[in-house]
């Protein structure tokens, strides 16, 4: 072939007539079909022109099998078609007959960082720096390998020496902003991120990365301004809609309603829906949550996040079996996520009437324990010296937990060395108080469970206490991997976890009566007294004398009060004419809540009182409203039984065989007031309350003296209760 005609070729190329070239290409060919330089010349044309120039290639190849850039044009085309094995040997190839192609190394790098191979990718990388110094593509990309191998001040610097070559590229700053994030150097990092978005004001995914970093290194009102920006230029954008409504629930339902206006579709439309079904579930608006996550399950069916968030939704309205339906789907179809195997047992142990369902909750528990199971961390030796306890907890906050560990955590913390690793977000004025109590605190929502597991061992815990079981937050993993020689279940759930290596599940005589072992994996150790201690809130006012008609009351959560419930306590008021019944609960201060309840209940709706949540002090001071509080079975009222009896309010409870069921004993016995306020069965629980509803002078006489009777009982001695709950754990 002249190189005339060739030359021709290659001027085109560079005036960028590639249709040009190869249809000139095409017509050589016909009189020179062997010629190995045209064929080359068709296949980077039809590369230019986004064409299938793999058929040219491999032609060109074999007339020119010593070409190296031949082989470098193969790795690139199936570079773009993400065949990375192929496009590895290609440029393998290429440096094989030419070692000094700097770019084939440079692309060689990047096909060996997509096949996971980060020290080969960085040795690649730094030959082709070695070639050509100044090859900016191979200083970013020694960045992209150096992140990989966890090496992130260093990727940091790699990527600021490419800046210094290209000072206008804004994805090199982006770079280096997530680099220096992962090195933990936040200040850095944003101001990185900050340039790249004066660089490019116009990228939404550099501001809604500076948002991301804002919001990290706790700039909340930052993060807010920068998702604010990046909606104001693209309304869809789904994952800032997501992020804000997060930060700034006020403003949630404003830019998720717009975002799914401006025509979201797929994963990012059920994404939207998800965050929009749990901005209206933490308000409490539960039917609106359950349409959010029906609708993002129309358009991902398996999502794992919309499933499970229904099932909390349809959980909070009390409508448990179809909750359990949903759980149930999702453990088929994802049968290794713990959360979903959790939310059932959580589900299933809330609605526990007997023996029979205790053993099936056993045997569900322990598949959970098969499913966690993992190889245990290796154990520090300690010296000898104080008992070393560790606390494990997403609940030590404005939580009932967190209000129970007012009581005896400050104990703990003087009899022992007490390590607290905190699972939940950000803390809040409970959490800063349990703090002071304990400084050996550690933050560990970001923990995966090996790396929590052994630090624990290397803390050299000797007993370490799960007050999570499979409530939302816990941390099993972590005990599955038994990082602490001595491991017990207490407090936060009141059924098995399933873990082989927990030592023992801790409860007291009333919780936990003979036989309560079948529904337990775990070893059953009983308290003398009760099972907590409770710490009266400072906002308690007085507990306040009551006159007129009679009123009964239930401060529970509306998943608590299902139509059995809602039935008995029917009967209760037709035995005592005139009397009327307060339902205080988060949900009810919206009215598709409030109709909800009204739907099911059995009875006259105007002798019913609903009113929704508010301040703690305000809680309180609605017991004052209430002569009887009404516990709900078989998931009987925790610490809204200890409240109302510290506000003077006494408590009737019908407590079945599970757990679940026997909070209200527990309290009520050990207060000594069993005999009359707890019921043997449904008949006695209606005839208890209307013979205490008939004898208004004896409610006003235990009225008057009930917080004083707490006070002085074994639920209001934290030294006690903590040296019984320190012997039982070291027996």
């Amino acid at each position: 072939m002249a190189n005339a005609a060739l030359q021709n070729l290659f001027t085109l190329f560079q005036a960028g007539r590639h249709a040009e070239m190869a249809a000139q290409a095409r017509a050589l060919l016909i009189e020179h079909p062997q010629d190995g330089a045209l064929w080359k010349a068709l296949s980077v044309a039809q590369q230019m022109l986004g064409e299938d120039a793999l058929p040219a290639l491999d032609r060109a190849m074999a007339l020119l099998p010593g070409d190296a850039e031949l082989a470098a044009n193969l790795g690139a085309l199936l570079a773009q078609r993400q065949q990375w094995p192929e496009a590895r040997a290609a440029y393998e190839r290429a440096l094989k007959l030419q070692p000094r192609l700097a770019g084939a190394h440079n692309n060689l790098g990047n096909a060996l960082l997509a096949l996971g191979e980060p020290a080969q990718a960085l040795a690649a990388f730094d030959e082709a720096l070695v070639l050509q110094p100044g090859l900016v593509a191979a200083q970013g990309n020694r960045g992209r390998a150096l992140l990989a191998l966890g090496r992130h001040v260093d990727a940091a610097r790699a990527f600021e020496q490419a800046i210094k070559a290209r000072p206008a590229d804004a994805a090199l700053r982006g770079h280096a902003a997530t680099a220096w994030a992962a090195a933990g150097r936040l200040g850095e990092a944003v101001a990185m991120q900050r340039e790249a978005v004066a660089l490019a004001p116009a990228d939404l995914a550099h501001r809604f990365a500076l948002g991301n970093l804002l919001k990290e290194s706790g700039d909340a009102a930052g993060a807010v301004d920068a998702w604010e920006a990046v909606l104001a230029l693209d309304a869809g954008h789904a994952e800032a809609a997501c992020n804000l409504s997060l930060l700034r629930p006020q403003r949630g339902e404003a830019v998720l309603t717009a975002a799914l206006a401006a025509g979201l579709t797929g994963e990012r439309r059920a994404a939207a829906l998800a965050n929009l079904g749990g901005l209206r579930l933490r308000e409490g608006r539960h039917a609106q949550a359950v349409a959010a996550y029906r609708q993002a399950l129309d358009d991902a069916p398996t999502s794992p996040q919309a499933l499970s968030n229904l099932a909390q939704a349809l959980k909070q309205q009390g409508r448990l079996d179809e909750a359990d339906a949903v759980l149930s789907r999702l453990i088929t179809l994802e049968p290794t996520l713990l959360t979903a195997r959790s939310d059932r047992l959580l589900l299933r142990a809330y609605r526990q009437q007997g023996g029979q369902q205790g053993a099936e909750l056993r045997r569900e528990a322990l598949a959970f324990g098969q499913v966690v199971a993992a190889p245990a961390v290796a154990r520090r030796t300690v010296a000898a010296g104080p008992l070393r306890v560790g606390l494990v907890s997403a609940d030590l906050r404005g939580h009932p937990v967190g209000r129970l560990a007012e009581a005896w955590l400050p104990v703990l913390a003087r009899r022992c060395e007490l390590f607290v690793y905190a699972n939940h977000g950000a803390d809040d004025e409970l959490t800063l108080r349990l703090r002071a109590a304990a400084p050996r605190w550690l933050h560990v929502a970001g923990w995966d469970d090996a790396a929590l597991a052994q630090r624990i061992a290397a803390d050299g815990i000797d007993v370490l206490v799960d007050l999570n079981g499979h409530t939302g937050g816990h941390r099993l993993g972590v005990f599955a991997r038994r990082p602490a020689p001595r491991q017990f279940c207490w407090l936060g759930y009141a059924g098995s976890t399933g873990l082989a290596e927990m030592d023992g599940f801790i409860g007291d005589r009333w919780l936990l009566p003979e036989g309560a072992e079948a529904g337990f994996a775990e070893p059953l150790l009983r308290l003398p007294d009760s099972f907590t201690v409770y710490a009266p809130p400072a906002e308690a006012p007085a507990a306040a004398m009551r006159d007129g008609p009679l009123c009964f009351g239930s401060f529970n959560a509306l998943h608590k009060l299902g139509d059995e419930v809602l039935a008995l306590w029917a009967h209760v008021l037709a035995a005592v004419p005139g009397s009327r019944l307060l339902l205080k609960a988060p949900g009810l201060q919206h009215e598709a809540e409030r109709a909800a309840l009204l739907g099911r209940w059995p009875g006259d709706v105007a002798r019913l009182d609903l009113r929704g949540p508010g301040p703690l002090a305000d809680y309180l001071a609605d017991f004052g409203r209430v002569d009887i509080a009404l516990d709900p079975f078989p998931h009987s009222g925790g610490m809204t039984t200890l409240d109302g009896l510290w506000m003077g309010v006494p408590v009737l409870t019908l407590p079945g065989p599970a757990p679940i069921s026997r909070q209200g004993l527990s309290f009520m016995q050990t207060l000594g007031l069993a005999s009359d306020w707890v019921a043997a069965d449904a008949q006695d629980y209606v005839q208890l309350a209307a013979r205490r509803a008939g004898d208004r002078a004896s409610l006003a006489e235990l009225r008057s003296g009930l917080r004083e009777r707490v006070a002085a009982s074994p639920l209001g001695d934290p030294e006690h209760f903590v040296e019984a709950w320190l012997a039982l754990v070291q027996a």
